[in-house]
C-alpha cells in the first residue's frame, strides 16, 4: 500500500505537463493496479522526424498464454502530451535473447498497431489505456511478438570456461611440496551437507558456458621431483579442463598443508596417474586445484561410483555489486600477490547499455538541436533581407502620411469656413423673393424690367386672339386692344436694344 501510495505521488508531479492531467493519472494508476508487472517512467521519446519530448511511459512485462504456455512479453507504451485525444506509442521491447517477430501489426523496430490503436485514432472517447493493455495480451496470445534467438554455434576452443580435452600423453600438474614431505593426499569425500564447509568431489562433466565467469589464472608448476632439494617457488595453479575421473577441489579458504604429514589415503578415491582438473562448477568460478597421487605401475585401481552433483543456485547478477565468484577465491600462496577482483560482467553490460543510451539520445538530441539551427539561421537571413524593403515601405508611408496631413489640414479649414457662412445666413431674415431676382447696377435693373414687361405684352396679345377665336370678344375691341399693347411693346423693345447698344451683354 505504501508503494502505491509512493507511485501515485511520483504520477501526481510528473502528470502535470499533460494537457488532460486527471486523465492521464486515473487510466496508469487503473493499469498499474490491473498489471502489477507494470511500472511507471519518465524519459525521453525521439519521434521519427527526429523531434524530442519529455513522456511518461509505461514498461514492464506482460503476461500471455501461448498453446497452454504463459509467457512474459517486454513491453513500453508511451503516452503522448495530447492522450487521450491522441493514442498511445505500444511498442515491444526484445530482450538481449530475443528478436522481434514482424507481422500485419507489427513491425521491426516493435512498433504495435493493433487494431485497438486505429480505432482509437477514430474515436477517442471510449478508449482507455487498461483496455489497449487487454487488446495487446489478446493479441500477442494469438500471434506471440517476439522468438528466442538463435543461439550461435561455440567451438571447443570457445572463451568463458568451456572444457577443453588435452591429450594423454601431457603430465598432470604437481602441488610444489616442500623437502622431506611427500604430497597431500585429499581426505575422504563427504556428504553433500558438508561439501559447503569442506572438500567436494565433483564428476566430470562438461561445465556450460557462463555470460562472463571471472578471468582464470594459468600457471604450470613443474612436475613433483623425486628427491627436492629446495624449495619450489609457489604459484596460482593452472586450469587445464578435460575429461577425466573425479578429483579433488578445495572449498574456499581451504589449504593444503605443508608442514604436516598427509592423511591415510583411501583406496576407493585414489586418482589415475592420468588425471586432468576438470572446469569449475558453472555458478562458483574459481581455480581448481589439482593433486595427483603417483602409485604403482602395477596397482589395481577400482572406479569409483559416480557421486551426485550439488545443486548450486545460480547467483542473481543484476542484484549483486560483486562477481559471483568473489567468496570462492582461493587462498593465495605465500609471498604472491593477491589476484585482482574480477568486474561483474552484468554491471558492465548495464554500463554499456547505459552508455549506449546515453549516446544515441545525445546524438539525436544533437541533431535535432542541429536542424533548429539551421532553421533559425534561414529566419535570420529572411529577416536581414527584408529589413531595406522593410525600411523603404517605411519611408513612402511616411511620405504619404504627411501628404495626408496636409490635406487634412485643408479639408479642415474649409469646412469650418462653409460652417461659419451657413452660421451666418442662418442669423439673417429670410429675403424676399423679388430681391433674390436683381442686379449689381440700375441699368441692369431696367434692363431686367423691359425683358419682363416686353414679355408681358407678348402673352397678353396671344391671350387675345385666343379669346376672340373662342367668341369672347369682338374684332374691334381685339383691334382697339392689340393696338395700344404694340406701340407700348415697340416702345420697350427699342429701350431694351438701346441699353443693350450702351452695355455689353459678355461683361
Amino acid at each position: 500500500m505504501e508503494q502505491r501510495t509512493l507511485t501515485q505521488k511520483w504520477l501526481r508531479e510528473n502528470v502535470a505537463s499533460y494537457a488532460a492531467a486527471d486523465r492521464v493519472f486515473a487510466d496508469i494508476d487503473a493499469a498499474l493496479q490491473r498489471f502489477p508487472a507494470l511500472r511507471p517512467k519518465s524519459d525521453v521519446y525521439t519521434y521519427d522526424d527526429g523531434r524530442t519530448q519529455l513522456l511518461l511511459c509505461v514498461h514492464g512485462l506482460l503476461p500471455i498464454s501461448f498453446r497452454a504456455q504463459s509467457y512474459n512479453i517486454p513491453i513500453a507504451i508511451w503516452l503522448t502530451r495530447d492522450y487521450p485525444r491522441e493514442p498511445p506509442l505500444p511498442y515491444v521491447v526484445p530482450t538481449t535473447d530475443m528478436l522481434v517477430k514482424s507481422g500485419p501489426h507489427l513491425d521491426v523496430s516493435g512498433r504495435s498497431s493493433i487494431d485497438y490503436v486505429l480505432q482509437w485514432a477514430r474515436k477517442s472517447e471510449g478508449c482507455s489505456l487498461s483496455a489497449l493493455i487487454d487488446a495487446m495480451q489478446a493479441e500477442f496470445s494469438r500471434i506471440p511478438p517476439v522468438y528466442a534467438k538463435p543461439k550461435d554455434s561455440q567451438s571447443p576452443q570457445a572463451p568463458h570456461g568451456s572444457p577443453q580435452r588435452p591429450q594423454q600423453s601431457q603430465q598432470p600438474p604437481q602441488l610444489p611440496t616442500r623437502p622431506g614431505q611427500p604430497p597431500s593426499l585429499p581426505p575422504k569425500p563427504q556428504t553433500p551437507q558438508q561439501s559447503a564447509q569442506g572438500p567436494q568431489y565433483v564428476q566430470q562433466h562438461p561445465a556450460p558456458p557462463q555470460p562472463s565467469p571471472a578471468p582464470q589464472y594459468q600457471h604450470t608448476p613443474p612436475p613433483l621431483p623425486p628427491h627436492p632439494r629446495a624449495d619450489p617457488t609457489p604459484g596460482p595453479p593452472q586450469y587445464r579442463p578435460a575429461p577425466a575421473p573425479p578429483h579433488y577441489q578445495p572449498p574456499p579458504g581451504a589449504q593444503v598443508p605443508w608442514g604436516q604429514s598427509p592423511p591415510p589415503r583411501d583406496p576407493q578415491w585414489t586418482a589415475s596417474p592420468h588425471s586432468h582438473p576438470i572446469p569449475p562448477l558453472p555458478n562458483h568460478p574459481q581455480v581448481p586445484i589439482q593433486v595427483p597421487v603417483p602409485v604403482q605401475p602395477h596397482t589395481f585401481i577400482p572406479a569409483p561410483p559416480p557421486p551426485v552433483p550439488v545443486p548450486v543456485p545460480a547467483p542473481n547478477l543484476i542484484d549483486e555489486d560483486t562477481g559471483p565468484g568473489e567468496g570462492l577465491a582461493p587462498v593465495p600462496q605465500p609471498g604472491a600477490p593477491a589476484p585482482p577482483r574480477p568486474p561483474n560482467p552484468e554491471l558492465l553490460r548495464l554500463h554499456a547499455a547505459v552508455h549506449a543510451k546515453l549516446s544515441s539520445e545525445v546524438a539525436s538530441l544533437g541533431h535535432a538541436l542541429s536542424l533548429d539551427a539551421e532553421r533559425l539561421r534561414a529566419h535570420q537571413a529572411d529577416l536581414l533581407a527584408g529589413e531595406p524593403a522593410l525600411r523603404d515601405e517605411m519611408a513612402r508611408l511616411e511620405a504619404v502620411r504627411d501628404v495626408c496631413r496636409t490635406a487634412a489640414g485643408r479639408m479642415r479649414g474649409a469646412v469650418e469656413a462653409a460652417e461659419r457662412n451657413v452660421a451666418d445666413l442662418k442669423a439673417k431674415n429670410e429675403p424676399e423673393v423679388d430681391e433674390l431676382v436683381c442686379s449689381t447696377t440700375i441699368v441692369h435693373n431696367q434692363l431686367i424690367n423691359l425683358v419682363a414687361e416686353d414679355n408681358a405684352i407678348e402673352d397678353t396679345i396671344f391671350h387675345l386672339s385666343k379669346a376672340l377665336n373662342s367668341g369672347r370678344i369682338d374684332i374691334e375691341r381685339f383691334l382697339r386692344s392689340t393696338r395700344l399693347l404694340a406701340e407700348e411693346q415697340f416702345m420697350k423693345r427699342a429701350l431694351i436694344e438701346k441699353i443693350s447698344t450702351g452695355i455689353p451683354m459678355g461683361q
